[in-house]
């Protein structure tokens, strides 16, 4: 078993009409460095930051590379930092919400962000190995990522214990499932604050859950709720992170 992951984070935008991001690479790269915990032999992380997160790029890494890569077995962990925005001009989709990429064009975002309700779900279809995809997405309008479309298979894996400072993959039960969580609903904006050095959603997915204890694995459930509960509370109600999905008893592991 495998943690296979791709990792997204944008500060800077080509186009000048887009205004940069002070805490998108620094939320990305802090995710990343949780996986340090997991056994190097055990993880594949690509983290991709600023200018290298253009749209290709992301396509190639997501759509092609891990159905290439990804077995039945492994584990896939998506996230990504940066903007999330509508089409900026008038269209026929008032509706339609985007993730928005380093060479997005702000008043081309149809053609060049990603469609989070339609084409979202496209790429998590073509990764069909894995029993479990776990994305994270902190960026306005999120919760309209994904809709009711995540389908997955089952894993089946069984408890190892932890030796060392490192937790294994190996034996796990991770559950089944297919989630996203997004920062805020689809009418929300993300927020992101000097004081905390990161998004708000992002602090919190950091923190990890609350309760301590010498299980190798979360409910993703849990996170979720936990996360949830302390960015609506952090916000005054402003920012209410959305689960999407589908989960039978779908775990991650404890790597915090």
């Amino acid at each position: 078993m495998v943690l296979r992951a791709v990792i997204a984070g944008i500060d800077r935008y080509q186009d000048a009409d887009i205004n940069n991001l002070s805490f998108a690479r620094a939320d990305a790269l802090a995710v990343a460095e949780l996986l340090d915990r997991l056994h190097p032999a055990e993880v594949d992380a690509e983290v991709l930051v600023d200018e290298d997160v253009t749209r290709r790029n992301v396509m190639v890494a997501i759509g092609e590379r891990l159905p290439r890569v990804t077995s039945e077995g492994d584990v896939v962990l998506l996230y990504f930092a940066g903007h999330g925005s509508p089409e900026t001009t008038a269209t026929v989709d008032d509706a339609a919400r985007y993730l928005v990429f380093h060479d997005t064009e702000y008043d081309s975002v149809f053609a060049t962000g990603l469609d989070m309700e339609r084409e979202l779900p496209r790429l998590f279809e073509r990764i069909h190995h894995p029993r479990l995809i776990l994305m994270l997405i902190d960026a306005c309008f999120s919760g309209r990522a994904g809709g009711r479309t995540f389908e997955g298979p089952r894993l089946r894996a069984e408890r190892s214990h932890v030796r060392g400072g490192r937790v294994s993959l190996k034996g796990l039960d991770l559950g089944e499932g297919r989630l996203m969580i997004g920062a805020c609903d689809d009418h929300q904006v993300a927020r992101e604050e000097a004081a905390l050095g990161h998004g708000v959603f992002t602090n919190y997915l950091l923190k990890g859950p609350s309760t301590a204890d010498d299980s190798e694995t979360v409910g993703i459930l849990q996170l979720y709720e936990e996360i949830a509960a302390s960015v609506q509370g952090h916000t005054g109600g402003l920012q209410t992170p959305v689960l999407n999905g589908r989960s039978a008893l779908a775990r991650f592991p404890r790597v915090w």
